[in-house]
């Protein structure tokens, strides 16, 4: 029979001593993995360990590594402490107050009382999605400390998304356990906010098919009854209206289709003097309202969806005024030239 040696025995000991430190680290990193979706070389990466390392440690073979895990324990209870599955990033950039984000968080506020679904559609550059994902935030970070508290989840579809490949993002966003079937995830996800009010927002849901739409609607029917909100382009709203006979159950249970208004030509000119303003300070009215016009001009486009319509895209003009910034720090004494050739 073989024998171990003496610093084999030695480290298998003082493992056992530390078992009761070492056993809970174990499952909540078992479940953290299980929850975020992260696999275990990119978490063991994200610690900067090794994935054998990992690997012999969720396993409770550490002692083949190393005598102690105590540096490895740190490192795994200080990311998932720092990074909390389910945990809504914080959302970069100004949130200005137009009339898309007043219709917005008005929605919010309509969709968290009780199980209702709604739909906001815009066309490409609306910046619904900026918008989106900073009330998701807000009303997480105002809500996190009630236990059974208000909770809203941002989900992203991109193009071919199957079913499962869709709940798993949603059980994600939730921070729920991970499966290898629907019905799991989604009882994982039913379980873990069964004393919720949730909200899920799925933008660019242009994208879903027909079978994504219908495995979601269990969550809206079904205990512990979430409402969903869906947000995309156009294309989302004429998928509906086309399909109207297969999707005759999302249209009854859809209480409003709303469209977001665009920004206005006033609400443009509040950007570019709230921006650029002090950039500008030094020219005459007249000046700034002519550039003013000229940035607006070059953000407005046509509507692919509606020909005799134009619109101002955010994204174009927030660009542009981003880069008249960058440049005017870099070259404050040429800042009117960057300024006349951007705009």
């Amino acid at each position: 029979m073989r024998t171990l040696k003496a610093e084999t025995v030695s480290r298998i000991e003082m493992l056992a001593q530390e078992a009761t430190e070492v056993a809970p680290v174990i499952a909540r990193t078992k479940d953290y993995l299980a929850r975020t979706g992260l696999s275990t070389p990119d978490f063991a990466h994200r610690i900067n360990y090794g994935e054998s390392t990992l690997r012999f440690f969720l396993e409770g073979n550490y002692h083949n590594i190393s005598r102690s895990p105590k540096s490895l324990i740190k490192a795994l209870v200080t990311f998932m402490d720092a990074h909390p599955a389910g945990e809504t990033g914080r959302v970069l950039g100004n949130l200005y107050e137009t009339e898309n984000v007043r219709i917005i968080r008005e929605t919010f506020e309509k969709l968290l009382p009780r199980p209702v679904a709604y739909m906001i559609y815009a066309p490409p550059g609306s910046q619904k999605s900026f918008v989106l994902e900073h009330q998701v935030a807000k009303l997480n970070r105002d809500e996190i400390a009630k236990e059974q508290g208000r909770r809203a989840f941002y989900i992203y579809a991109r193009q071919n998304l199957r079913p499962r490949d869709l709940i798993r993002r949603v059980a994600i966003a939730c921070g729920c356990r991970l499966g290898n079937d629907i019905d799991s995830m989604l009882n994982s996800i039913r379980f873990d906010y069964r004393h919720n009010r949730v909200l899920l927002v799925v933008d660019e849901a242009q994208h879903l098919s027909i079978e994504c739409f219908e495995t979601l609607r269990e969550l809206l029917d079904q205990s512990p009854y979430f409402s969903l909100l869906f947000a995309g382009s156009h294309d989302l709203k004429r998928k509906f209206d086309e399909f109207s006979a297969t999707l005759e159950q999302w249209n009854s249970r859809i209480i409003a289709k709303v469209r977001l208004p665009g920004l206005e030509r006033l609400e443009a000119r509040g950007i570019i003097e709230r921006e650029i303003g002090a950039i500008l300070a030094q020219r005459t009215l007249q000046d700034r309202e002519r550039l003013a016009d000229k940035l607006i001009a070059a953000a407005t486009v046509r509507d692919a969806f509606e020909n005799n319509r134009t619109y101002i895209n955010v994204r174009t003009l927030t660009n542009a005024l981003d880069q008249i910034k960058a440049q005017a720090e870099a070259a404050p004494a040429e800042s009117d030239e960057k300024v006349e050739a951007i705009a």
